[in-house]
């Protein structure tokens, strides 16, 4: 017992001085059912690249969908976001709406928030191709629910919060009257800066003030999609960097860090960034979902060995330190060209408890589909 215990206090040890440390085997996880709630097939021409999928519960069975409908994965001017009603038990998909943007302008990513006044929300990334055939950011807008209408009312632009223009909303917490938003900031839009910062509205989303700069309260490093996660009196924070670096923070309640690491490379799981990662914590354990490559790079340049795959890895809440992976799609290697945004709901209790992710996932090329993908919480926890 005392060998064993030293060779745990070993590996810690080394992991917190920047050495590689043994690591726990990545396995696959047994799928219950996979869904396609949307596709090339089933949409319009104009709409048949659907991707980044963002769910809403709203009831003990119901969640709203929203995810891009375009032509491509960028810079396809006009491109949609469809909201759609899920029903868990039986799987029926009803769409809602489809809020199409004005050309030159595409809605890329929308994140679908319940505020504090009961009203519903969608924070959109708002994108226009430029004269080079790029996409620059335009400046978040909002749309809010219109419950007498039932459908969404015209988008508003998200005002400017201490003279800065923000463009890609990423995720929110609501707690009493406190709402967070994570957002981020692009050099060429007004204001001038780059980054990832926490802002704060205590009126339900009228209004909105900075708490941090994260990004620069985290070292200076540069990130773009990140995710938050309450945890005890402060926040978890993970970031993915410019650098191909994965991170977690740990945050005091006004975002000042208290610990921070690299998960690239002191695994043998994370080898480079978590694309859109997000997370949770459930059962004493923090959770980070998102795309993932559990192969070394081929090439000192980063280029992965493998396929990309959707991945769940645990971690400690207290240090940070992950300890295992679950690949929950693609553990056979297909040739997935694009995917994995993802995010989870659970239903059920006890030993009925079940995962819910909904992501999506392109092969070989073709436009991708939204899917849904079911686990026993129990096989992959």
């Amino acid at each position: 017992m005392k060998t064993r215990l030293g060779l745990l206090v070993l590996a810690v040890g080394l992991f917190g001085c920047g050495l590689r440390a043994a690591d726990p085997a990545v396995r696959p996880a047994t799928k219950l059912a996979e869904r396609v709630l949307a596709s090339a097939a089933t949409q319009p021409a104009e709409a048949r690249y659907t991707a980044f999928p963002v769910s809403l519960r709203v009831g003990p069975d119901e969640v709203w969908l929203i995810y891009k409908a375009g032509k491509t994965h960028a810079t396809d001017a006009g491109a949609a976001l469809e909201v759609v009603r899920h029903r868990l038990a039986s799987g029926k998909t009803e769409l809602i709406q489809r809020l199409p943007a004005p050309p030159p302008k595409l809605y890329q990513m929308g994140e679908i928030t319940r505020l504090l006044d009961g009203t519903i929300a969608i924070y959109v990334d708002v994108q226009e191709v430029g004269w080079d055939a790029k996409h620059y950011r335009a400046g978040a807008e909002v749309f809010r629910w219109n419950e007498a209408r039932q459908a969404f009312d015209a988008p508003m632009p998200f005002d400017l919060v201490g003279g800065v223009r923000y463009g890609y909303p990423l995720e929110f917490i609501h707690e009493a009257s406190t709402t967070w938003q994570l957002t981020m900031k692009f050099g060429y839009m007004q204001g001038g800066r780059w980054g990832v910062d926490v802002l704060r509205s205590d009126d339900a989303g009228r209004s909105w003030s900075a708490v941090r700069e994260l990004t620069a309260e985290f070292g200076g490093i540069q990130a773009n999609e990140s995710g938050f996660v309450r945890y005890g009196d402060g926040f978890i924070v993970t970031t993915r960097g410019y650098d191909r670096i994965a991170r977690l923070h740990r945050t005091d309640g006004q975002f000042r860090v208290q610990r921070q690491i690299d998960l690239t490379g002191k695994t043998s799981f994370v080898h480079g960034i978590v694309g859109r990662p997000r997370l949770f914590v459930r059962d004493g354990h923090g959770y980070l979902l998102g795309r993932n490559w559990t192969k070394p790079p081929s090439s000192s340049k980063g280029a992965s060995a493998g396929p990309m795959q959707l991945c769940l890895i645990r971690f400690d809440l207290e240090t940070l330190v992950p300890d295992a992976c679950v690949i929950l799609d693609n553990a056979e290697n297909h040739n997935v060209t694009d995917g994995y945004y993802a995010v989870a709901e659970f239903a059920g209790t006890g030993a009925e408890t079940r995962l819910h992710v909904f992501t999506y996932r392109g092969l070989g090329g073709e436009p991708p589909a939204i899917l849904r993908l079911d686990y026993r919480w129990s096989d992959v926890k």
